[in-house]
């Protein structure tokens, strides 16, 4: 995931001092970079230094995922607009003031144009304001509230009507308190901050309340603690990408694995048979890997023993050593989304995920859903779910009027954006072009959802817009084309 941050710490100012912006700014230019951020940093800058700054970080915003722009120092509000103060702000008059600082509205507009998915605002600038009652349009208060455009969080140091303390240490008190949380892993941006919140209120004695304005649609981690690769090379490219594997381990390696590659359901069911220990036991790590692949291939084909071995799968893999059900699973989960040639499905084969995903829930085998999320890192923008994330998702179904008083599906949103697409999948579903099946039911649109978004039933919270009724029934596409970037 490509990151970028600028970031701005002003201390010198003429009149009024501050002790800790620049220590803020290194230290949280250095705490970013360690998770991955790629940074400007700007301290003790000039209003034109700062305007320049922005300008070269507005460069970044069409090439990254996430933008954040920090700034520590002296911030203040006039007529309602906030501005952010360069160390040569002029503060003699309210208007030489304004056009010599940075206006915040122009931060967040600058991020807003860019085609970055989350862009995140850190103000710790409602540090107490000597200027703040030179001119009449001032506002003691702190920094107004502004409105977040999609997509975007922005943290404030204070509540309205406080002050942000410039800290007893070397940083301020709302900068060290964020630098104490976020290398927390596996925490979303909204819990950071609560956990932010807390720590400053207490180290403030409850002087001091951050709070936020957010628009976010989607989850973001500072640190997710998938990044290592150390599980992905356990395999050859020929079992990555099995089309062509050919097992030579044994004969009942080449007997089982031949019978249930053959698509045939009559050599498919007496090879599920013959999976036992015993057998697995002259198995390479490849061979039991390929194995998991196709008994999961096998039971999507509804060969009838392979869908009783996966409706029984966590029985059946407590028969198995742990070396044995690692590879085993981790073929299982890979068939899912990895196609015989190693390549990323387009669409997945989740036919029988419930199955694979209630076993999340088990330290037993954390590692094989490791296994997988590592597998699946540079596919991310394809998911909704992620495996062992054990967090669900939650689409809204929007449905409208349509012909002799049917309702009809003319939407599946996911954060906010429109996922389901027509049958060529360059359009959006269009309920007045493309073909419809027979009403369906909510219960058999969710089990639905579940395949097309590869997400487990459990994991799923499905929401319906115009269809309160329970057992009301609804027009739903032929086919659910759902693809999670937008065309």
């Amino acid at each position: 995931m490509n990151k970028f941050a600028l970031i701005i710490g002003n201390a010198t100012y003429p009149e009024s001092p501050l002790g800790n912006p620049v220590n803020d700014a290194n230290a949280v230019q250095e705490r970013l970079t360690r998770l991955g951020f790629k940074t400007i940093k700007l301290t003790d800058a000039t209003n034109k230094e700062m305007e320049e700054g922005l300008n070269v970080f507005s460069t970044y915003l069409n090439s990254c995922e996430v933008a954040l722009f920090f700034f520590a120092g002296h911030g203040m509000q006039i007529s309602g607009k906030n501005y952010l103060t360069a160390i040569d702000t002029n503060f003699d008059k309210e208007i030489d003031a304004k056009y010599s600082s940075l206006p915040l509205d122009k931060v967040i507009e600058t991020m807003e144009n860019g085609t970055n998915q989350t862009d995140i605002i850190m103000l710790d600038a409602c540090r107490n304001n000597p200027y703040e009652r030179k001119w009449r349009g001032m506002d003691p208060r702190g920094l107004a509230p502004v409105y977040a455009p999609k997509g975007m969080i922005i943290g404030y140091a204070t509540s309205p009507g406080q002050v942000a303390y410039d800290g007893a240490g070397e940083n301020g008190a709302y900068t060290d308190s964020f630098l104490k949380h976020v290398s927390t892993p596996d925490i979303t941006i909204e819990d950071l901050f609560k956990r932010v919140r807390n720590t400053l209120s207490s180290s403030t004695r409850g002087r001091q309340i951050s709070w936020e304005h957010t628009s976010l649609m989607g989850d973001f981690y500072f640190n997710y603690s998938f990044i290592t690769d150390e599980l992905l090379p356990e395999y050859s490219e020929t079992a990555l990408a099995d089309a062509g594997f050919t097992p030579h381990s044994s004969d009942i390696a080449r007997e089982i694995i031949n019978g249930l590659k053959s698509h045939d359901w009559y050599a498919q069911n007496p090879a599920i048979s013959k999976i036992d220990q015993k057998a697995l036991g002259k198995f390479t790590k490849d061979e039991i890997f390929v194995l998991g692949r196709n008994v999961y291939q096998a039971a999507c084909g509804t060969a009838q023993k392979a869908v009783a071995y996966m409706d029984n799968l966590q029985r059946n893999l407590n028969q198995l050593n742990d070396g044995m059900c690692f590879h085993f699973l981790n073929g299982l989960l890979f068939e899912i989304y990895f196609d015989s040639t190693g390549g990323f499905r387009t669409k997945t084969k989740s036919d029988m995920i419930n199955s694979i995903f209630q076993l999340e829930e088990s330290e037993q085998f954390i590692k094989s859903f490791k296994f997988i999320q590592q597998a699946l890192k540079p596919y991310f923008k394809n998911l909704f779910y992620v495996p062992s994330s054990r967090r669900g998702i939650s689409v809204d179904v929007s449905c409208a009027e349509f012909e002799d008083d049917n309702k009809v599906i003319d939407g599946i949103f996911f954060e906010g954006d429109n996922v389901l697409y027509g049958e060529t999948g360059n359009e959006y579903f269009d309920p007045k072009i493309d073909d419809f099946i027979r009403k369906i039911t909510k219960d058999e649109l969710k089990e639905r959802l579940s395949e097309a978004l590869t997400t487990p039933s459990f994991r799923l919270k499905v929401n319906f817009i115009n269809l309160e009724n329970e057992r009301e029934k609804v027009l739903a596409p032929y086919r659910l084309n759902i693809k999670r970037l937008a065309k």
